[in-house]
Formats: structure tokens, C-alpha cells, sequence
């Protein structure tokens, strides 16, 4: 037999992946500017082979600085939204956006972006679609540690649970500033896959099991 010539995701092994059932297969990732946002368009190329969902992406200003437009509408087969507002095709895309997708994940979701969500902000389309929203939504944190020790951010991070959006819980990961190991950082691929299968599993209305980032 020959091994399967299948590339698979750093972090992840065959049969590792939690069972999802998204009622129209849509998942729509956000990206902000982190620079965890670089192994996006290997985390779409693996929802869309693996699971055979239909796969968007919309990028912040920043995040468009860091990774390849192209690479990911090549991954997706489908057309990168954001940062402007493109109304050329007829729709008002905020309002197409947030009512596409059955899941939105926000990878990574940068400290600035983060609070821009719980203050209600709108001013991108990434932040009006995710605040649109009647999909679940869950957050993939990516903050710096100076910046997670603050109360401010921590604050930040209780108002999206308190609005209904799902943050799952930062792992230990390598600094890009200066290689050292750090106690906190974006989670991978598949703790944000296994979290927001037990977001999806739970039943309406119930308590989420959120817990904060930090200890």
C-alpha cells in the first residue's frame, strides 16, 4: 500500500480531527494582523480537504501584510473579502458575510482586534461582519504576554464570553520576537478545532464552558 500522499497540518495526525457538522458546510475564517496569520492558508486547506466544507476568508488591513491574497483564494476557491468594502458584486458585504458562514473562526485574533469586538466597534469588515453575526464565533487569541497581564485585556476577553462569542484558551507556543518559549500564546489548529466542536455540540442555551486565558 502506498502512504497517502496527503499533506498533513503541523499539529495535527490522521484521525486526530473532532467530528463537526456544520448544517450547510460554510466556515468562515477571520484573520487579523498576528503573525500566527501565516499558517492560514494551511489551516483552510485542511477544513476545506478534510472536512469538505466550503471555505472563505476575510482579511483585516494588517493581516493582508502578512499573507498571500492569492494563496488564499487558491486554498478556498473562493474570492478574499476585505479590508474595504467591495459592493462591485452587488451585495453589501457585511450583511452577506455574517449571514454566509455556520461557523466564524478569528484567527488570530490580535489584542487590538479583540477589543474592538467587545467595545462593539465597527469600523472594518472584518469587525462588522463578526459583530453582525448570528453564527457561533470563536476566537483564537493571539497576545503578546505583557499585554495579557493587563486587566484591561483580560476585561476585554470577559465581554465577548458575557456577548455570547466562545475564546479559546491560549497554549504554550514560541515567541517570533526572539525564539524563547512563552506560557501563552494563539492555540493551535487542533485545540480550536476541538473547542469549537463542543461550542457546536452544546445544546441551545446552555451555560459554554469558557473559561479565561489565563490562570
Amino acid at each position: 500500500m502506498q502512504p497517502d500522499p496527503t499533506p498533513q497540518p503541523r499539529g495535527t495526525r490522521r484521525g486526530a480531527l473532532p467530528p463537526i457538522v456544520l448544517p450547510r458546510g460554510r466556515l468562515l475564517f477571520v484573520a487579523t494582523g498576528g503573525i500566527s496569520v501565516t499558517a492560514l492558508p494551511e489551516w483552510a486547506m485542511l477544513a476545506r480537504s478534510r472536512y469538505g466544507w466550503s471555505v472563505r476568508v476575510c482579511l483585516t488591513r494588517s493581516a493582508e501584510t502578512l499573507v498571500s491574497r492569492q494563496a488564499l483564494a487558491a486554498v478556498t476557491r473562493s474570492p478574499v473579502a476585505g479590508p474595504d468594502w467591495d459592493t462591485s458584486s452587488g451585495v453589501v458585504p457585511h450583511k452577506e458575510l455574517a449571514e454566509w458562514p455556520d461557523l466564524i473562526i478569528v484567527a488570530p485574533a490580535t489584542t487590538n482586534f479583540i477589543a474592538k469586538c467587545a467595545a462593539g466597534m465597527t469600523d472594518s469588515l472584518a469587525l462588522t461582519t463578526v459583530i453582525c453575526t448570528t453564527a457561533p464565533v470563536v476566537f483564537a487569541p493571539a497576545i503578546p504576554q505583557g499585554a495579557l497581564a493587563r486587566p484591561s485585556v483580560r476585561r476585554n476577553l470577559d465581554l465577548l464570553r458575557e456577548d455570547g462569542h466562545h475564546v479559546v484558551p491560549m497554549e504554550p507556543a514560541i515567541s517570533a520576537h526572539d525564539g524563547t518559549a512563552v506560557a501563552e500564546g494563539m492555540p493551535p489548529l487542533l485545540s480550536t478545532l476541538r473547542y469549537a466542536a463542543r461550542v457546536l455540540s452544546a445544546p441551545t442555551g446552555e451555560a459554554s464552558d469558557d473559561h479565561p486565558a489565563t490562570a
